[in-house]
């Protein structure tokens, strides 16, 4: 999963800079709260996370990218320092993510914009039976790093530009080791953005959407994914295991407007980690699930990312919830085929992260 989260960085990383298109760097600084979603957390208490960040994106000004969404996407990675507020339990947290950023135009100085980002984060206080037994939110040193934002932004000239966003950050291992209730935190975030040379955010004229060229798809797909159950060893040598976690989707979209469509299908979960746990405890119950999803798509060229409700329809062990939430970023590096990582959580608590390999048919 690790190196999933990785190749997609470097994807992000190498499309920020390259010198076809405009570069700009951002500073940004955050605060916000953790939200107490379990009773397993409560004995901590609350706290209010403090972030400072440094960004570097490259505009896509062309006018095919004009035409996809009517806005001015932006794609860029980022390095931030996050202060969780208990340095003796939840410690620091240093998130390395790309994302992807549309500026919508309102008027001649303001723009709405929005940030689907993903990435890794490094944290400096894993939890320990002995040293630090109270942090039940994270237990490894690196794990995946989620957000998603939206905002305003203010462009002074055609080199500086201030901003702000409301975000919901989260980071967990997607089940890889527990305990792993996660760490979600609602943030609201300032930013000024400088770019070296001018970038003229104009507007251009707008075709209107004709809904005769609306696309839609049956979209296949396969994915794999990690999760924790049960230790082998004792002691000092005790090690937790981790069990495959596979699926196959099977979803149709259908585009409704510029850049967004709705999707409703259904996949199937085979969890050798549940499989693990009715074993240990001697149940026969089945570790497979089936499930129901419809949500949304926002559409932007190559990139999509999409949510979703999922209902169970077949669920013989596993979270007490009957519906859970499907969240994927997608890259296209050519038609027809897509990849990238998904998460699906039970309201607040995540139970796995995935990384999809996807086929896309136009109908």
């Amino acid at each position: 999963m690790t190196r999933a989260f990785a190749s997609l960085l470097l994807f992000f990383t190498t499309i920020s800079l390259s010198a076809q298109s405009p570069i700009s760097y951002q500073l940004e600084i955050e605060k916000g709260f953790i939200i107490i979603h379990s009773q397993d957390i409560a004995p901590i208490g609350q706290s209010y996370p403090f972030a400072l960040g440094f960004s570097a994106q490259k505009w896509l000004l062309a006018d095919k990218h004009w035409k996809n969404c009517h806005c001015y996407p932006r794609l860029g990675w980022s390095l931030a320092v996050h202060d969780f507020d208990n340095p003796d339990v939840l410690g620091w947290g240093f998130p390395l993510y790309g994302f992807l950023e549309p500026w919508y135009k309102i008027n001649d100085g303001f723009f709405l914009n929005i940030r689907a980002a993903v990435g890794l984060v490094y944290l400096s206080k894993p939890y320990d039976e002995q040293s630090n037994p109270l942090n039940v939110s994270y237990s490894m040193p690196v794990q995946a790093y989620l957000s998603l934002g939206g905002g305003l932004a203010y462009s002074l000239d055609d080199q500086w530009r201030v901003g702000l966003q409301a975000r919901y950050d989260h980071t967990s291992n997607g089940g890889l080791r527990e305990p792993n209730k996660g760490i979600n935190y609602p943030t609201l975030n300032l930013s000024i953005d400088y770019s070296p040379g001018p970038i003229q955010l104009k507007a251009k004229s707008k075709e209107a959407y004709n809904p005769a060229q609306k696309q839609r798809r049956l979209r296949l797909g396969g994915f794999l994914a990690g999760k924790a159950s049960g230790f082998v060893g004792e002691g000092v040598n005790e090690q937790q295991l981790t069990y495959l976690v596979s699926g196959l989707s099977a979803l149709y979209t259908q585009q409704f407007s510029r850049s967004s469509a709705f999707i409703v299908g259904g996949e199937w979960i085979n969890n050798l980690a549940y499989r693990k746990e009715m074993e240990r405890a001697g149940l026969t119950n089945d570790h497979n699930q089936i499930g129901l999803l419809f949500g949304h798509e926002f559409l932007l060229g190559k990139f999509s990312f999409s949510q979703a409700m999922g209902l169970y329809l077949y669920k013989d062990y596993g979270a007490s919830a009957d519906v859970y939430q499907r969240y994927s970023l997608l890259y296209r590096p050519i038609p027809g085929l897509a990849i990238g990582p998904g998460l699906k959580a039970h309201a607040n608590v995540a139970e796995f992260v995935d990384f999809s390999l996807v086929w896309d048919f136009q109908l």
